[in-house]
């Protein structure tokens, strides 16, 4: 029963509770009753028709009340009940007025107040005053500690129950901003996740852990392609590199990249193991860092380019068809015409013609061989043959093949080859390398202008430099001249043939024996083609 009645009263303090009223009386009375067992224990006599005894049945009887009023008026009632409860206070005190029974007053002043706040205040003190000071100053006298502690009882009714009014507000208007709060946060939550869903991409989110934080639909359903039932994604999946044949290892998936803190660009692979089903994903990740730049999390953006692949692949199998099928054509032509120049009976204006004619036979040889290259490059990959060569005799024959070249156009051409470069790749694939760089810059370099090429043997690489002084490149070109078909502005409004793969192929071959490409050009200046091969890939072991 006390710890009832503790357990209620404290609820009734702690603001955010509900007590039951019931609850409430119950412990008013077991403390009167209490406060009139201390008495006899401290040896104050009791007598059964005392003020004591009778509040202390009152109080029984409101209690009892309390307990049969029905659960909808309650909390009304008992605030009729608190009232009382100070008027039973007021009859206790009749017997001795400055007893400690003056504070039970403090119990129905809490109710109050937390009931009806600053008029609940109001309430307590006037009833105080009716129900307590006033009857107890007329049965005792307006002298001495009844006087006192008479007039202080309303007071402290009223502090009590201000004080929990007061703290009740607080509390209320603190749950309402934390009520407002939270509604606001679940508002940008959902407006976020709406967002987070209608991105025209697939996003995810990573922790500093690796952890999922978030993923949109779109990312989920690359995910569950690859991912068959039950499989967690710590699992590979069935995920294949751009080829769409060569898995990936668990390691080499995006969101294991980028949960190591690597960031990347277009990383293209095949999610699905169903070719009718699987999608072509592009993917790019960024990461995160807080203010002393540790990793902290990840984002992966990856866009759906299956149709885009599909249509690319369609477009490639009709070139290989095509050039294939321009190979027998070509072949008579070239038949045709070299029997006719073998004959001497030819007049002179019919030998120019045919010589106009194998020249423009030669043009279309190198468009196709170069769209079979192509063709075959993209659905097979680029097949090399390694061997050991020596590359300065490479660029020293690419260049005496273009020096007649380069005098009918007008430019210089000049080179500083060192006298052996050995290496271990592919002598073929190296010598279209350099037959293109040499061949694109006499091609896109006026007459009066100069070519130079520079091969340079380094601790840890090997250096090919094409320099020209041509029409140069546009800024905005720059990142696209390594694409395949792409051609700039100033070549096509100059009319210089060409069909834009050469500059493509030589990226995938010195890509495919571990080296790298760089371009730096200025409109009107010219531009340098720079090559790199690591010694650690290509240098002839000993």
């Amino acid at each position: 029963m006390v710890h009832a009645v503790g357990a209620a009263f404290w609820r009734l303090v702690w603001l955010r509770g509900e007590p039951d009223p019931r609850i409430l009386q119950l412990g008013f009375t077991v403390l009167l009753a209490v406060e009139a067992g201390l008495r006899v224990l401290g040896g104050v006599p009791v007598a059964p028709d005392s003020w004591v005894v009778r509040a202390l049945l009152l109080s029984v009887l409101l209690t009892v009340l309390s307990w049969c009023v029905p659960g909808s008026r309650r909390r009304t009632s008992i605030s009729a009940i608190a009232i009382l409860d100070i008027g039973v206070v007021g009859v206790a005190l009749l017997t001795n007025e400055d007893g400690g029974l003056g504070l039970l007053v403090v119990l129905p002043a809490l109710w109050l107040g937390r009931r009806y706040g600053e008029w609940g205040a109001l309430v307590s003190v006037v009833a105080c005053l009716v129900l307590v000071t006033v009857p107890g100053l007329g049965y005792h006298g307006a002298h001495g500690v009844a006087l006192t502690y008479l007039v202080m009882i309303p007071l402290i009714a009223g502090v009590s129950s201000l004080a929990i009014s007061a703290g009740l507000e607080v509390a209320r208007s603190a749950q309402a901003r934390a009520e407002r709060g939270e509604a606001e946060l679940k508002a940008h939550q959902h407006t976020s996740q709406a967002i987070f869903d209608a991105a025209g991409v697939g996003l995810m989110l990573l922790g500093r852990d690796g952890r999922l934080l978030a993923m949109n639909q779109q990312y989920g359903e690359f995910v569950s392609l690859s991912l068959p039932d039950g499989a967690g994604l710590e699992w590979p999946g069935h995920c294949f590199a751009a080829d769409g044949v060569t898995p990936l290892r668990a390691d080499e998936v995006p969101s294991s990249r980028a949960a190591r803190g690597e960031e990347f660009d277009d990383f293209l692979m095949w999610s699905g193991d169903d070719p009718r089903t699987r999608r072509a994903v592009s993917v790019t990740a960024r990461h995160a860092e807080n203010e002393s730049g540790a990793f902290i999390g990840a984002a992966l953006a990856g866009t759906d380019v299956t149709d885009l692949m599909r249509a690319m692949a369609v477009k490639d199998e009709f070139i290989g068809l095509v050039s294939h099928e321009l190979r027998t054509p070509l072949t008579s032509i070239y038949g045709y015409v070299s029997m006719l120049h073998e004959r001497d009976d030819l007049p002179e204006i019919a030998l120019k013609q045919l010589g106009v004619v194998a020249r423009s036979a030669d043009r279309l040889r190198i468009l196709v061989d170069d769209l079979l290259e192509a063709a075959q490059v993209t659905s097979n990959g680029l097949s090399l043959d390694p061997a050991p060569l020596d590359l300065a005799s490479i660029v020293a024959e690419a260049i005496a093949s273009a020096r007649p070249h380069a005098a009918g156009a007008g430019i210089a051409l000049g080179a500083e080859l060192p006298t052996q470069v050995g290496l271990v790749g592919d002598q073929v694939r190296l010598a279209q390398v350099v037959d293109n760089l040499v061949s694109n810059a006499i091609k896109y370099t006026p007459r009066g202008g100069s070519v130079h090429v520079t091969l340079d043997e380094r601790a840890d690489a090997v250096e090919l430099v094409v320099r020209d002084t041509g029409m140069g490149i546009a800024p905005d070109d720059l990142e696209q001249v390594f694409n395949r078909f792409f051609r700039t502005q100033q070549a096509a409004d100059q009319a210089i043939r060409g069909v834009g793969l050469g500059l493509a192929i030589t990226k995938q071959i010195i890509e495919g024996h571990g080296g790298a490409i760089q371009v730096a050009s200025e409109l009107g200046r010219g531009s340098e083609f720079r090559v790199v091969l690591p010694v650690e890939v290509v240098r002839l072991a000993s």
